[in-house]
């Protein structure tokens, strides 16, 4: 009787102890507009990833921006506001990201992506030479070989009157991964079977399932459900993979047959992801640990394919549906580049309507739709504004880069708004802004340019049949339900 009158104090304890600090945040956020409280049950939907999006944009078009919410016991304020986010991206304190991404843990382990703190900036340091101007230039001439390989595969699809392309492209983005930043070919695209793509598919929605569970969202409990053991399935393989890329890679630079190469004008290239990680030494000459390199490959393994992946296939999906705008980029593919000659990074950067192109696919269908930080301290947002410690603040890039005051019929592909307007900071944000930018951006970017001129050069785009449209998806990476489906036809085939 003693035991129970204990436990039952302690939990009366501990529920005014929450309700104390839930009454406490409120009141510290009373200037912010108030949205529902979403309970369990009533929590639908936010729970449905193809309802959240447009039911959290509805809720920031109705509060200028900012919305203050209580998602189980977490208060989230979920911005769109563009001063609020200046603030906020700009912020050099506001850096810790939110534990959802704690739900990443088990695959990346604390890489770049979701690391905070001292150790975020060493990992960000180390590995920002990765992505310096002249290592994206020498990835150019790589991205060759695998899009050769893509086009095959593709041309085997023509003539269907609907082709789900996402799984193709995802095979397609993952092989390049591999070629350019890990410096290894693994016959991905013709031996994959789709298995990587499926595997971080289900993870996707796995962490989607635990942000809005109130009993996945503890670990503990999360140990005894059915999606920990699928979690485990699809983690064996994951890291199978990443691990079979680093032992290949040490394998060919202990081997003769990678030497440090020259460029044309006899200048030391400079060193890709993984060959930059394996001969990283610090000051005092010591190399980065086995597990060091391991989480920053997993990260880069999937940050680097399945946004690229995302936002490629859902520009095919523009392409497709929009001939005037594919017309008119094919058009300057043609001027700028034989179909035979090579695809330099100097003729890429004279692709400017097709910028234009790539910037209006990312506006409407930002890889990542939503972004999370969470406060470590009390922080005054303006006067009379404080944001008391432990809220979320989500930025919701969807509902920004769909902001019809900065950009009119938002929900419209018209590439040639990017033409003679300036974009303000912070009103589009297909891949974050401050700090903690995406640092692969303009790798992306650049695969994406190269992949679309090729396949231009080669196909007519064209919706497929019958056209189900989209049903977007709101997971870790921006999906469709209803798949990204288009219909494929050779050019010059006659």
């Amino acid at each position: 009787m003693t035991i129970l009158y204990v436990l039952l104090s302690l939990l009366v304890g501990l529920l005014t102890f929450l309700f104390w600090k839930h009454q406490n945040v409120r009141k510290q956020l009373k200037w912010a507009p108030t949205g529902p409280t979403y309970y369990l049950l009533k929590q639908c939907d936010l729970m449905d990833s193809t309802k959240n999006l447009e039911h959290i944009r509805s809720l920031l078009a109705e509060n200028n921006g900012l919305c203050y919410v209580e998602v189980l016991t977490r208060p989230v304020l979920f911005v769109s506001d563009m001063k609020m986010l200046e603030w906020l991206l700009s912020s050099n304190t506001i850096l810790k990201k939110s534990k959802a991404y704690d739900f990443l843990h088990g695959w990346l382990q604390g890489g770049l992506l979701i690391s905070n703190g001292a150790n975020w900036r060493n990992s960000r340091k180390i590995l920002s030479p990765a992505f310096h101007f002249g290592v994206l230039e020498q990835y150019v001439e790589v991205f060759e070989e695998p899009t050769r390989e893509f086009l095959k595969i593709l041309r085997k699809q023509c003539g269907k009157n609907q082709v789900d392309i996402r799984p193709f492209v995802s095979t397609f983005t993952l092989d390049v991964i591999c070629r350019s930043a890990m410096g290894v070919q693994l016959n991905i695209q013709t031996e994959s079977k789709n298995e990587y793509f499926n595997a971080v598919s289900s993870m996707c929605e796995l962490v989607v399932r635990r942000i809005f569970s109130p009993v996945k969202s503890f670990d503990f409990l999360y140990r005894f459900t059915a999606d920990y053991a699928e979690e485990k399935k699809h983690l064996e393989l994951l890291h199978k993979v990443s691990d079979g890329v680093i032992e290949l890679k040490q394998k060919l630079l202990e081997s003769d047959e990678v030497q440090d190469e020259v460029n044309e004008v006899g200048a030391k290239r400079k060193m890709a992801f993984l060959d930059l990680l394996l001969k990283y030494r610090d000051a005092t000459g010591k190399p980065l640990s086995k597990s060091f390199i391991r989480k920053e490959v997993d990260t880069f393994m999937f940050a680097g394919h399945d946004t690229t992946a995302s936002a490629l296939s859902f520009t095919l999906y523009c392409l497709a549906n929009h001939p005037d705008v594919q017309a008119k980029a094919r058009n300057e593919v043609d001027e700028v580049v034989e179909a035979s000659e090579a695809l330099t990074y100097k003729k890429l950067q004279e692709l400017k309507y097709m910028d234009l192109v790539i910037k209006e696919a990312l506006r409407l269908y930002p890889p990542v739709p939503y972004y999370g930080r969470i406060t470590t301290e009390e922080v005054a947002f303006e006067a009379n504004k404080i944001v008391p410690k432990g809220v979320v603040l989500t930025v919701v890039a969807y509902a920004v880069n769909r902001n019809p005051e900065v950009f009119p019929n938002p929900d419209e592909f018209i590439p040639t708004r990017f033409l003679n307007s300036e974009i303000k900071p912070f009103t589009y944000l297909p891949f974050s802004a401050g700090p903690r930018n995406c640092i692969g951006q303009k790798f992306v970017q650049l695969e994406m340019k190269f992949a679309l001129a090729r396949i231009l050069q080669n196909f007519e785009l064209l919706p497929a049949t019958p056209n189900v449209g989209l049903i977007l998806s709101a997971e870790t990476v921006l999906q469709s339900k209803s798949g990204i489906n288009i219909s494929l036809k050779q050019r010059n085939s006659e």
